[in-house]
């Protein structure tokens, strides 16, 4: 019988990168272990874990994360919403509104060079990626990681106010942040790229770090890997699926009889029955002058036909539905935008704006302070921002109805309505109208429900409901 020692402490976990939340997997281990030296807690390295185990024994790492169905349209419709979005350098005018710092005659000489010089930065990141592959491969490392390191290129390293003439995304596995004496980050990374070695910190000023979900400063949660359990169990599902659909019972079925059949008689009709069959259903037929010919059966046999497998018979498409949906839920997409629930038409632009609002604003306002703070130092006037008018426009009869009613009732001028439509200023249009009378809607719009319930649809002076 063995004696236990209740009262012996327990082994601390060296492997840990994150003991509050308890993963047990490093991301940059080789940076750690590189220096053997004690360091103190200015020169301790935080690390973003890359990979962690179910409790079922399923590892979710990286590779894992970007095989994943589910995630990856996510991440899909998040990425394909901000790459396409143009980007504007604008500056604040004596009235406080905003104006584009490259074209505007207001803005200093000196503010107007500096605009130039970072939006053309921002329009052709890189001699390899236009703007829409570098945004979306941004987003990528940035959904995928949890934080997104992109390299600045000056052509002086060590000037920190120089326009940058080049970026790149860098693999967020491979770099991790070091918090130095003086409190400002160096970024460490495990394997050469872009000349730079890990012998060779970078400096605060030559790496842009933006975080997803920051935290303890340097930081970032990677959603993906903290949901272990949940994107482990919506993989095994697929997985499951697969083997079902490989493995299981193809649409076939069996000859069987009650009669009891001699062990020497079994072979031969067996052969027969084998030999019937793939003349009757095989591609090459014998005889091609029996079309829908049919088999004979003896001995009391008659055909049983085998229903294939289905994951309903495990009772596993339900299951599925709920962990893509929470899935969803995790990188804030409505199942709606990528097929996974039904969604009705009269409120998907509803759905479309509080898409637009609650997920992909919140990372643009970071994304845009990140790019002032790193490429505008100096410049308090200026700001970058993304262009996101078009998507809350709606269907075009939607904003027709918007710029008539700003008009008729003063709000806006005609040359503002046009431009807002995207045409071209007229003479006269840029005067307030008063004493109009408000106009009717257009027929044939829809304004979207926003939660009320109930038919939608404006009815004309016809009577009849008009369709978006």
């Amino acid at each position: 019988m063995a004696i236990f020692d209740i009262f012996k402490t327990k082994k601390s976990q060296v492997s840990e990168s994150n003991a509050l939340f308890g993963q047990t997997s490093l991301g940059n281990n080789v940076l750690r272990n590189a220096n053997t030296t004690p360091t103190s807690a200015a020169y301790q390295l935080l690390y973003v874990t890359t990979s962690s185990v179910t409790e079922a024994g399923r590892t979710v790492d990286m590779s894992m994360l970007s095989r994943n169905s589910t995630i990856m349209s996510c991440i899909g419709v998040k990425a394909r919403a901000i790459s396409q979005l143009p980007v504007k350098v604008m500056a604040y005018g004596d009235d406080g509104t905003l104006v584009d710092a490259a074209t505007d005659k207001s803005v200093s000489k000196r503010d107007q060079a500096k605009a130039r010089s970072v939006l053309n930065l921002l329009q052709t990141p890189n001699n390899f990626q236009s703007q829409y592959e570098f945004w979306y491969q941004f987003m990528m490392w940035h959904e995928l990681a949890g934080e997104t390191f992109t390299l600045l290129w000056r052509k002086d390293q060590d000037q920190v106010l120089q326009t940058p003439l080049e970026m790149y995304i860098l693999d967020s596995t491979l770099i991790t942040a070091q918090l130095t004496e003086t409190r400002y980050p160096a970024y460490r990374i495990s394997t050469p790229t872009y000349g730079f070695s890990k012998d060779a910190p970078l400096k605060s000023h030559q790496i842009m770090h933006v975080m997803d979900a920051a935290w303890q400063g340097s930081g970032s949660f990677n959603k993906g890997i903290l949901a272990t359990e949940l994107v482990g169990l919506d993989q095994d599902i697929d997985l499951y699926a697969n083997f079902v659909m490989q493995n299981g019972a193809k649409p076939t079925g069996i000859f069987r009889t009650e009669q009891v059949i001699p062990d020497s008689r079994y072979k031969e009709i067996a052969s027969r029955l084998k030999e019937a069959w793939s003349s009757m259903m095989g591609s090459k037929q014998t005889d091609l002058s029996k079309p829908g010919q049919s088999m004979l059966l003896d001995n009391g046999m008659v055909y049983e036909s085998i229903k294939m497998l289905t994951l309903q018979d495990a009772d596993a498409a339900k299951l599925k539905e709920q962990t893509m949906k929470r899935i969803c839920g995790l990188f804030g997409v409505p199942p709606q935008m990528i097929g996974v629930a039904e969604g009705k038409f009269n409120n998907s632009q509803t759905t479309i704006d509080e898409f637009y609002k609650t997920a992909v604003y919140p990372v643009l306002v970071n994304i845009q302070q990140k790019l002032k703070s790193t490429l505008l130092q100096g410049y308090p006037n200026l700001c970058i921002e993304f262009q996101t008018q078009d998507f809350l426009k709606g269907a075009p009869l939607d904003q027709m109805n918007f710029v008539v009613a700003g008009v008729t009732n003063g709000i806006m001028t005609p040359n503002e309505a046009r431009e807002y439509l995207g045409k071209a200023n007229i003479d006269g249009g840029d005067e307030l109208k008063d004493g109009m009378k408000p106009a009717e809607p257009i027929a044939g719009t829809s304004p979207q429900s926003t939660g009320g319930g109930g038919n939608t649809n404006v009815i004309g002076k016809t009577g009849q409901a008009g369709k978006a």
